[in-house]
């Protein structure tokens, strides 16, 4: 008998978590059941339960399983070295988010929005989630750090503060495009650049 390799095994993995993302897509959270997930998956009831044992088991390793692959395409943006300059980091960060998110089944920012909803009133899903989120923040208040070094923000700028409001604005436009759709990554770096040029002084934040 051929040995199941552990490239089967992820592969079977992954298609059960886009069945997921894609019934939660299709259907909302709440709407969104096993049965749902089996149809759409294309496997076994039998083989979708080797992977995961309910819809909240499946939403959880779904999301986390999207942000960590986001999170490891927006790392090496972070950490060049030499790092450009914000706006320029800002026009990286948002068109990965963008191209990340484009799947032929469903839209993963639409589903990130049912995932932060379904976190305010899940500690699982939030102890989940949340230590990603604040670890991506961490690395973009590394960035500051290396912009004020630099001299690309104000010698009294917070690096802090430059993180939350990055953190902010990628998470922004990921609930514009989900909600309105008529957005861009492009559009949203050269606002962002518009904004770093306020009174004629680029990189003034």
């Amino acid at each position: 008998m051929p040995r199941v390799t552990d490239a089967y095994l992820a592969a079977r993995r992954n298609q059960v978590l886009d069945a997921v993302r894609a019934c939660v897509d299709r259907d909302g959270l709440q709407g969104a059941t096993m049965e749902g997930i089996i149809e759409l998956s294309g496997l076994s009831t039998g083989t979708v339960y080797k992977y995961i044992r309910g819809k909240e088991e499946g939403v959880e390793a779904a999301m986390a399983g999207a942000l960590d692959g986001l999170t490891a395409k927006l790392v090496p943006f972070l950490t060049a070295d030499p790092l450009p300059a914000p706006s320029v980091v800002v026009s990286q960060l948002t068109d990965v988010v963008e191209t990340f998110a484009q799947h032929e089944k469903y839209s993963l920012l639409r589903v990130a929005m049912h995932g932060w909803s379904a976190a305010l009133s899940s500690p699982a899903l939030l102890d989940r989630i949340a230590p990603l989120y604040r670890t991506f923040r961490d690395l973009l208040c590394d960035a500051a750090v290396a912009w004020k070094a630099n001299g690309d923000l104000r010698p009294d700028a917070d690096p802090d503060d430059v993180a939350a409001a990055l953190l902010s604005l990628l998470m922004g436009f990921a609930a514009q495009q989900a909600i309105l759709g008529d957005t861009s990554a492009a559009q949203q770096s050269r606002g962002f650049a518009a904004l770093l040029a306020e009174g004629g002084s680029a990189g003034a934040l």
